[in-house]
């Protein structure tokens, strides 16, 4: 399975034009190439879910993920539309070896677009 790639809004203090939302996929899942950053927000405009439809963002699996042991963040949906912000995350729990965030999206119904913004 190759993961959906998700762009990354560089955020450098300033005005810049925003990277196009990736559409989700919930069949593949998605990456965030996150080298470079030290946190990291997704942004999910969610156009439809079914309670408990979940996104998970993965532990890391290694260094330099020193923070690996506490876990996976997840969250559940409470169903229909919403609009949820996650972060910032820290890489230093989520970056797997190759410098990525991998993000997992289970449910029936889940849709809609993910946006990431880089600090």
């Amino acid at each position: 399975m190759t993961r959906s790639e998700i762009l990354v809004n560089e955020m450098k203090g300033g005005f810049a034009v925003a990277e196009t939302a990736d559409a989700i996929d919930k069949v593949n899942d998605h990456v965030v190439d996150v080298s470079g950053f030290k946190r990291v927000t997704l942004a999910f405009h969610l156009s439809a879910a079914t309670l408990g439809d979940t996104i998970t963002v993965k532990a890391g699996t290694g260094e330099p993920a020193f923070r690996r042991a506490l876990g996976d963040l997840v969250y559940t949906c409470a169903g229909g539309a919403a609009e949820v912000v996650l972060g910032p995350l820290e890489t230093a729990r989520f970056v797997q070896p190759d410098g990525t965030v991998h993000v997992d999206i289970a449910g029936s119904t889940i849709d809609g677009t993910i946006e990431a913004y880089g600090l």
